[in-house]
């Protein structure tokens, strides 16, 4: 409650005469500029937290990318998620006169297009990230029982899915299956924080955008070197991508403002 002693002038009848102010209303005015305040200061920190945990969803997904890149590679002779290396492996296959290994390679460029096609239709049909990471990961644990140069078919399929499910993070839109764009993304935003430009090169992306690159192609390092680990020591290593994916964009139960 604030206490208001000074009086307001006011001109009644042509007689300068003082009125106390209202300090009711003094009061109450005040009370909404904390309420505001307050609203602004949980809206940020709200703000802020949603962009840690998009973040941290993009550095799992791309871990878990690595990860299947490097035993899909080291167990099947090609990229679960790199496209472009199979498009090299498919062009040397064709240079050298290899069509079997040709079309092989074709089967697995068609497959993670499919793949992405299906995960973009069942989210057009309203369904949740989650069941199609979920889908995903089910065609994991099938080629982490699938020795025949096939599987790559397959694991090509699971990956596609993956990375269609979600390439929005934030304010931020990537893959996390293939990185290159992000590194290109990446070089990008550091030259716009260091040296803003004019007219259409004046981009300026906040720092946080610009790190979430930087981490996603870190993450999928580590989990490269996580995978051929994995191949090492374990029998079927793909099982260990396959129990997390399913619950990397679950939703979290969100508080009431109320209970805060």
């Amino acid at each position: 409650m604030i206490s208001v002693k000074a009086r307001v002038p006011s001109n009644v009848g042509g007689h300068l005469s003082y009125e106390r102010p209202n300090t009711a209303m003094v009061s109450s005015c005040h009370g909404v500029c904390l309420v505001r305040r307050s609203d602004a200061k949980l809206a940020r920190a709200r703000g802020a937290d949603k962009k840690r945990d998009a973040m941290l969803r993009a550095c799992i997904l791309a871990t878990v990318a690595g990860y299947v890149d490097t035993v899909g590679y080291l167990r099947f002779d090609a990229f679960g998620g790199l496209m472009t290396g199979n498009t090299v492996f498919l062009g040397i296959a064709l240079s050298s006169g290899d069509y079997g290994l040709a079309l092989h390679y074709g089967a697995i460029i068609l497959a993670f297009f499919v793949g992405v096609l299906m995960a973009r239709t069942l989210l057009r049909f309203h369904c949740q990230p989650a069941v199609v990471l979920t889908l995903s990961a089910a065609l994991l644990v099938v080629c982490a029982f699938y020795d025949a140069p096939s599987g790559a078919i397959v694991l090509a399929f699971a990956m596609g899915a993956e990375n269609a499910a979600a390439t929005r993070f934030g304010r931020v839109t990537l893959n996390t299956v293939f990185i290159t764009g992000n590194l290109q993304k990446l070089g990008e935003g550091i030259v716009g924080l260091i040296w803003p430009g004019q007219g259409r090169h004046a981009e300026a992306p906040p720092p946080g955008d610009v790190a979430i690159f930087g981490l996603v192609w870190l993450s999928y390092a580590i989990g490269a070197a996580l995978g051929a680990a994995g191949h090492a020591v374990m029998s079927r290593p793909l099982l260990l991508p396959a129990a997390v994916l399913p619950f990397v964009l679950l939703r979290r139960r969100t508080v009431p403002a109320a209970a805060q």
